[in-house]
């Protein structure tokens, strides 16, 4: 326990506390308007990126194709696990006998209901419109991958642990508050429709909105699991990193440092760092406090657990940015330098922002309710 407290203490110094001392030291004051205003109004201190840094061929392409290389190996493991498991068709008998459950079937009905509803613009419901574009939504999708869970394997995370599963909404809560935080430093994402809402209510209605996220993460990797292609012995093999080596600590701290302090003094350039510093401050600290670390097992080459995650937050990422589209209370971004090929509000190399997201998720799962990451099961 007293591990675990100082772990949140630490966390709670680097992650909060030195971005805003890097800012006290001497940030541009746009910055201090964007992350002291509460609710973030974010139409006024926007620091205007489409204007100030346009689109760059080159930032795009540099972006896309990191990406490309970074997931091209995991990509064609999953190919190729697909196409031997359709032509030994060894596992063709292994979901037919569960049925989709009852509770699937109403968050189905859920989405089919509220989808519409937040969308439309009917005036006997405005006062409502802005409560109901996001909560429902997530509901009824947690309960249909739950759901879909079952129907392959028999079981799910909410089924297999439901009070650890219960949990993960407050840390979900609290997990994206903090990146919330984060954007008030780079403003790559704000709000539309909430103006009229004062803090108290806007606090208690985004911390209902933001309990949704490890939950729906969580339960896509877990439906995942379940499909050949994503299997952990298609993934044996890859290049081995061994975190806790002396090497790849300063690599973090160095990732860690540059993301946090330069989300402050340039964010028009190391934006990108804010999905990845959280996960190197957060690995880090589990190692040198001697924990387990979700991603002690890249070290034998398996990079499953990675490739799941990231793939079931940018799964969650489409239906996050679906939803959005139309929704009256809504999100929208200013990308510096990439804003281009928007797919609904997001552009499009935004969506590569979803995959180190999902690792994130992971880790925080597993650090917090480790029974829901090490324990997926399923897998054929």
């Amino acid at each position: 326990m007293k591990k675990r407290i100082l772990h949140y203490l630490i966390l709670a110094a680097v992650l909060l506390a030195l971005p805003a001392l890097f800012a006290c030291l001497g940030a541009d004051e746009r910055i201090w308007d964007g992350v002291k205003s509460f609710p973030p109004r974010t139409e006024k201190v926007l620091h205007g990126w489409k204007e100030e840094c346009p689109f760059s061929w080159p930032w795009f392409l540099g972006f896309a194709t990191w990406t490309v290389l970074c997931m091209f190996p995991l990509v064609r493991r999953a190919i190729r696990a697909a196409f031997a498991h359709a032509h030994t068709r060894t596992c063709a008998h292994a979901h037919d006998s569960f049925r989709f459950p009852w509770w699937g079937w109403l968050g189905v009905g859920i989405i089919a209901v509220f989808w519409p509803l937040a969308w439309s613009r009917l005036e006997c419901i405005r006062p409502i419109l802005p409560h109901i574009s996001y909560a429902p939504l997530w509901t009824g999708y947690i309960l249909v991958m739950n759901g879909l869970c079952v129907k392959r394997s028999g079981t799910s995370p909410m089924t297999r642990h439901p009070m650890a599963y219960l949990l993960t909404l407050p840390v979900s809560s609290l997990f994206w508050w903090f990146f919330e935080y984060l954007n008030r430093y780079v403003w790559n994402w704000y709000y539309r429709g909430v103006s009229h809402m004062g803090g108290a209510e806007y606090a208690f209605f985004a911390t209902i909105c933001f309990a949704s996220v490890l939950p729906a993460v969580t339960s896509t990797a877990a439906w995942l699991h379940t499909f050949p292609a994503f299997r952990d012995d298609a993934y044996d093999g890859l290049a081995k990193v061994d975190l806790r080596r002396p090497g790849w600590c300063v690599f973090l701290a160095a990732v860690a440092g540059l993301g946090l302090s330069g989300i402050v003094f340039f964010p028009q350039y190391s934006y990108p760092l804010l999905w990845i510093s959280p996960l190197s401050v957060f690995v880090l600290v589990q190692i040198l406090l001697r924990e387990p670390c979700v991603l002690d097992r890249l070290k034998t080459g398996n990079w499953s657990l990675w490739f799941r995650f990231s793939v079931a937050a940018l799964i969650c990422g489409l239906c996050w940015e679906t939803w959005n589209w139309h929704a009256v209370a809504k999100w929208v971004y200013s990308v510096p330098f990439v804003h281009r090929f928007q797919v609904w509000e997001m552009p499009l190399i935004g969506f590569a922002g979803y995959l180190p997201f999902g690792v994130e998720c992971a880790a925080v799962t597993a650090w917090v309710l480790p029974a829901l990451v090490e324990d997926e099961g399923g897998a054929s």
